[in-house]
């Protein structure tokens, strides 16, 4: 059986994607569309009973990754792609964090830090959330090796973690109360992110070449998604005296990296995200019940103007329009639709539009 790899001509995506970080247009833009497959299944697998065991069970999640995979049509530059997870607080968790299970989309940590004074943060290997984490990366990995790609973990790491361990509440008052210990513990936290991130990167790299993560873009080397939600909460001048600098700390020391510019209450950091030379560009979000992202191309077009590369996903309705706008090089559009037809149709009207003309 042809495996969702061979289906979308993975060797000739890479190259796009080699194409896209170098801010070049090969031939046409970047987009990536799915839609259910014309022949999808219903579920049937069985479901754990409890919220917990629907995130951690690893024979269910493998199951999960089946049936996502086989029941998925993937067009353009879309990528099969799983990515083990048990939540965004998982980072957080590690540190010694026990995490809440609320429904099948949400968890957090209690926090548990009292006093930034003091606090060391520390990863324990042995801790018991790793070892769920790293047991569903070795499972879905073996599942994965030449049919799909494993995604890495989602990592929220820095401010997002002293946020989670402390409270955003208090971590904001921090900021003007013990702003000496904020940058005392961002390094050691910096330091520890490495250390998940290679641990995560080299798991996945037993079965497949390059990384990807829940932003789905490809890079032949080491990528992930760098974020700080907790920024949007504060000034723009604190995230940059708190937390910009890890942000360049980590874009430098990965082949690929994308900012995760979430909601127009973090706007603000924009400027001072796009004067970091290494932060190879920004996925931008407007965020839930925002304007949709056609109304939002002067963002779209402050990034690109800027040299960096642009991820959005939008409605497959706003595709022609936003492409109509906006420069191609280093721009990647993710969008659904219902039908295969309907992708189709979308991705000749964007090769037919939209292709670079050949060179005289």
């Amino acid at each position: 059986m042809e495996s969702a790899l061979e289906r979308i001509d993975f060797d000739a995506v890479k190259q796009r994607f080699d194409a896209y970080w170098r801010r070049e247009v090969p031939g046409r833009p970047l987009i990536g569309i799915t839609c259910p497959r014309d022949d999808a299944k219903p579920t049937d697998y069985p479901v754990p009973d409890t919220v917990e065991a629907r995130w951690t069970d690893v024979g269910y999640q493998c199951d999960r990754a089946r049936h996502q995979i086989e029941n998925t049509a993937y067009f353009g530059e879309a990528l099969p792609v799983f990515m083990p997870d048990i939540g965004p607080d998982s980072f957080s968790a590690f540190l010694g964090g026990e995490l809440v299970f609320l429904d099948d989309q949400t968890s957090w940590v209690r926090p548990f830090v009292d006093d930034l004074g003091g606090y060391v943060p520390a990863f324990d290997p042995g801790g018991k959330w790793w070892r769920r984490i790293c047991d569903l990366l070795d499972a879905v990995c073996e599942i994965a090796k030449g049919n799909f790609l494993v995604g890495i973990p989602d990592l929220h790491g820095g401010g997002d973690a002293l946020a989670a361990v402390r409270h955003p509440d208090k971590l904001a008052l921090d900021l003007y109360d013990e702003p000496a210990e904020v940058k005392r513990l961002m390094p050691a936290l910096t330091r520890i992110y490495r250390e998940v991130f290679e641990e995560y990167h080299r798991r996945a790299s037993r079965v497949q070449d390059g990384s990807t993560t829940w932003i789905h873009v490809y890079s032949r080397g080491s990528f992930t998604a760098l974020q700080n939600d907790f920024s949007g909460l504060i000034s723009p001048a604190m995230f940059a005296e708190f937390f910009l600098p890890e942000v360049e700390d980590l874009a430098g020391w990965l082949d690929n990296s994308l900012y995760h510019l979430d909601g127009p209450t973090a706007l603000g950091n924009l400027p001072w995200l796009l004067d970091v030379k290494e932060l190879d560009g920004i996925q931008w979000v407007p965020g839930a019940g925002a304007k949709p992202m056609s109304e939002w191309t002067d963002v779209c077009a402050q990034v690109l103007e800027a040299g960096k590369c642009l991820h959005i996903s939008c409605g497959a309705h706003e595709v022609e329009c936003i492409l109509s706008v906006l420069p191609h090089e280093g721009l990647f559009i993710r969008t659904h639709c219902s039908t295969e037809a309907e992708a189709r149709r979308l991705l000749r009207s964007v090769e037919g539009r939209f292709a670079r003309p050949p060179r005289p």
